[in-house]
């Protein structure tokens, strides 16, 4: 197992990438693309996982909620996604594919929230209007008429749902995550074969 400052870096790393992943490509006129590369991304972060059942679960139930929530506040007029024309469903996949890479986060980069629901919730307040504001900001989105409204409602939508979603972390497995070593075992796989 790699330390869990290592596996907290990578963790933050193959998000960031995936994040601004999506939000590019959808800006750009590259949703589709984009959408794919960060699925590479969360394909590498399980083949790393040290439970990878978990963290399927975790993107599973993640994707449910945020679908959840995004299409709502969309309808509310919150905020309007950049679209693909080439897909079909209501919201686009990069959305999709944004809140599986969010659950990511949650048993490794923000393990230190487990068990603080009152932190939690402060992060949420804070973290999911600026996450939201930067991709309007990025031209993936854009945000509602009444600027202070849509902060103000995606506030409160994200100081609910991070407690939750860290307590959903913690049900399904409350080990804090870590990455394997898979260059270590490799070697170690060769080695055995020759002796």
């Amino acid at each position: 197992m790699l330390s869990s400052i290592t596996s907290k870096i990578i963790n933050i790393l193959l998000y960031q990438l995936g994040w601004f992943s999506c939000l590019l490509g959808a800006a750009w006129g590259y949703p589709l693309k984009g959408a794919f590369f960060a699925l590479l991304l969360i394909v590498v972060h399980l083949v790393l996982a040290e439970s990878r059942k978990s963290e399927l679960y975790l993107m599973l139930c993640a994707c449910l909620l945020g679908i959840t929530i995004d299409t709502a506040q969309q309808a509310a007029g919150v905020f309007t996604f950049k679209t693909d024309p080439a897909w079909p469903i209501w919201l686009p996949l990069w959305i999709f594919v944004i809140w599986a890479q969010f659950a990511t986060l949650l048993r490794y980069a923000l393990n230190w929230l487990s068990g603080r629901y009152l932190l939690a919730a402060f992060f949420g307040l804070i973290g999911g209007p600026l996450a939201y504001w930067g991709g309007a900001r990025l031209g993936a989105a854009q945000m509602g008429e009444h600027l202070f409204a849509s902060i103000a409602s995606l506030a409160l939508i994200w100081a609910l749902v991070m407690p939750g979603l860290m307590w959903i972390s913690t049900r399904l497995d409350p080990q804090e995550g870590r990455y394997r070593r898979l260059a270590v075992n490799l070697l170690g796989r060769k080695r055995k074969r020759h002796v």
